[in-house]
């Protein structure tokens, strides 16, 4: 114990050496920027990669159009528009085009943060409750969460709050609606110990910043940080009125519908790419917070325990997904940044300090923008002999016996969206990777033990087993240092006596779905017999394990997954009712038919009305004046939705689903012809 107790303290002096040093360098990165005189760059061939993998991913990937910019200590380098922003219209993207930025606006709502914090009206590590003392959970620990752990997520919230988080038009009611559904759930685990991505700490921080400036969240960034920053083309949502926005198609040619994210703090913001690069040069200019705001925007930030040893993967700022790249920062060049993505949009924001340059790209539609961002980046350092690769002498590892003390960790884990199970073979010498899927284990890889005590994936990873904070934990390193992140925790089996039956084998479709929710919600829940007193929840073919309090309601248990959510099952009029954050779904099995000529007509209680297709043929239906019909295939796959088709007819399949979605009263009419 004295010999642990010893490494501790010399662990925590280390950090701390460490950390004083991160401040200290940032305070002279950032403070000297704008007193640099940069030596002129060439970025020729950095411009013509660039289009190349740009048009290359509108013709390959199936993305829509982009925008892309360079800024150079507050020159524009570079910026360009590629394809049609709207096919309909003729019109081309230009620097001026508006695409959604989705999770980039974390950077802007942090930066709201700090400003409120150099303003004296907020401190980061005070409780959040004393700024919003309505806010209130049933897990009592709401009250340690500081206003720190909401922009560094080590909050705890679930994750995501999905209802209406992206609509078809803006829902104002979207942070009311939040608000009260976290007065009725729980934490993942105790505040300010894991960094796990979380959407909702931002739309709290949204809330935080309307709260203590008076302003709405809007106004704020426009007064405060758009104008600061000269960003002229961005705002909370596209601009009011604004037809120049980039419109994503559908691989059929049609075009999507407006995107509206209605958590603004967290992914709702529209911008360009020399928008973002303007906010770069703003940061560096010190326009935007003071030095000590800057340092603690801009320093590693993450939870004790978000890794039981070596650097997160994923070294968080306060908005920032990262402030140091790890490939970049191996040569020698530090590159802050954030990434976002949505159903419609993929967007990056780089911005390398020490050069003052920054670097913004955002895709329409599909695309690795983060893999094009980095090939600029890796172009710019390349082109004008930026960075320097240290060389390291290694020996390569070889094959060995995989140790005794690995053995025991050998069984079933989760994370958020995925169920694992992992074997060892002594034979082989090698571990067996597999997942759960449609009711079994299904063997995704087979990876060798190695000398350097890992073992190794073929993509530039490598595994290793810690058992921290009494948790077995599946750890993944990067390959050619000490960085990574815990892929999933050991779960062992629960009370056999709690049981199961009102989860097991059941498929549930949404009956308070609205007519502008993008997240067609359909959901099946199960059960592993090797893990009794577990459920699993599945939804968008994801798998997360949840334990059982009682026969009827969930609890979660993994504090390293994003994105979970506690559910519990009613009765209602007889049938069983799921709920899962605010949406209501109904069992599958209690789903009638589609007859022949009968009327649909939504009843007072403004629920949708489910029913099923037992034939092969086409349907169609006409809709009321903001209705809506999803329709379900067999596997609770959305194959048809009104909201986002311009087709009017579609072919079903035996065994899908209907939901028509209106307002009381509202009546639908059908055709449902059946395949001869």
């Amino acid at each position: 114990m004295l010999g642990d107790l010893g490494k501790e303290r010399m662990v925590m002096k280390r950090k701390i050496l460490i950390w004083g040093f991160s401040l200290i360098l940032m305070v002279l990165v950032f403070s000297g920027c704008s007193a640099q005189k940069a030596e002129p760059k060439s970025y020729e061939k950095t411009i013509a990669m660039a289009r190349t993998e740009i048009w290359n991913a509108i013709s390959a990937d199936g993305a829509s159009s982009a925008t892309v910019a360079i800024i150079d200590n507050g020159n524009i380098v570079y910026q360009e528009g590629f394809a049609m922003a709207d096919r309909a219209a003729g019109r081309a993207v230009t620097e001026d085009t508006q695409f959604n930025i989705c999770s980039v606006s974390k950077v802007f709502t942090a930066a709201a943060i700090l400003q409120l914090c150099e303003d004296g009206k907020l401190e980061l590590d005070q409780p959040v409750v004393d700024y919003l003392p309505e806010f209130t959970m049933i897990d009592s620990r709401y009250k340690d969460i500081t206003v720190r752990m909401l922009l560094n997520h080590t909050a705890a919230f679930p994750g995501t709050y999905t209802n209406n988080a992206e609509t078809t038009e803006p829902d104002p009611s979207y942070t009311e609606n939040f608000l009260a559904y976290l007065a009725g759930t729980e934490l993942t685990g105790d505040p300010g110990k894991i960094s796990v991505y979380c959407n909702d700490c931002f739309t709290f921080a949204e809330i935080l910043v309307e709260k203590v400036s008076g302003q709405s969240f809007a106004d704020y960034l426009a007064t405060n940080i758009f104008t600061k920053a000269g960003m002229k083309n961005s705002s909370c949502y596209f601009k009011a009125g604004n037809t120049d926005i980039a419109i994503k198609y559908n691989e059929d040619g049609t075009a999507a519908p407006v995107e509206y994210i209605n958590s603004l703090g967290s992914g709702g913001i529209a911008s360009t790419a020399t928008d973002l690069c303007r906010y770069g040069q703003a940061l560096f200019q010190g326009k935007i917070m003071n030095e000590a705001m800057i340092t603690e925007y801009t320093s590693p930030q993450y939870g004790d325990e978000t890794i039981p040893s070596g650097t997160p993967l994923y070294s968080y700022g306060l908005g920032w997904d990262t402030v140091s790249v790890p490939d970049f920062e191996l040569q020698g060049i530090k590159v802050i940044g954030k990434n976002g993505g949505s159903p419609q949009y993929n967007s990056q924001l780089y911005l390398l300090p020490e050069e003052n340059i920054s670097v913004a790209i955002v895709f329409a539609g599909n695309a690795d923008v983060t893999g094009v961002a980095n090939d600029i980046v890796q172009s710019i350092i390349d082109e004008n002999s930026l960075g320097q690769v240290a060389e390291i002498a290694k020996a390569e590892p070889t094959v060995t016996t995989i140790p005794a003390s690995i053995l025991p960790y050998a069984g079933i884990y989760g994370d958020g969206s995925a169920i694992m199970q992992i074997e060892f073979n002594n034979e082989k010498n090698a571990m067996i990777y597999k997942k759960y899927h449609d009711g079994k284990f299904e063997t995704q890889g087979t990876y060798p033990y190695l000398s350097d005590g890992y073992f190794h994936l073929p993509v530039g990873y490598r595994v290793g087993f810690a058992e921290n904070y009494g948790k077995k934990l599946f750890v993944v390193y990067d390959l050619s240092s000490d960085a990574g992140f815990v892929s999933g925790q050991k779960i062992e089996a629960g009370d056999p006596a709690l049981e199961t039956s009102k989860f097991n084998g059941k498929s549930w479709l949404p009956t308070n779905l609205s007519a502008i929710d993008g997240n067609a919600i359909a959901s099946k829940t199960g059960v592993l017999t090797e893990l009794p007193g577990y459920i699993y929840y599945v939804t968008n073919n994801d798998y997360t394990l949840y334990g059982l309090k009682d026969a009827s309601t969930t609890q979660m248990v993994l504090p390293y997954g994003r994105d979970q959510t506690q559910a519990f099952i009613n009765e209602n009029n007889g049938q069983a009712i799921l709920t899962v954050m605010n949406y209501q779904l109904m069992n599958t099995a209690d789903v009638v038919s589609l007859q022949k000529d009968e009327p649909i007509t939504i009843g007072s209680d403004g629920l949708n009305v489910c029913r099923k297709l037992d034939n092969d043929g086409t349907f169609s239906a006409t809709i009321p004046e903001g209705g809506r019909v999803v329709i379900y295939d067999p596997d609770l796959q959305p194959s048809y939705d009104s909201i986002t088709s311009d087709t009017e007819e579609t072919t079903v399949a035996a065994g899908s689903y209907l939901i028509f979605v209106g307002k009381p009263g509202d009546a639908f009419s059908f055709d449902y012809r059946l395949e001869q």
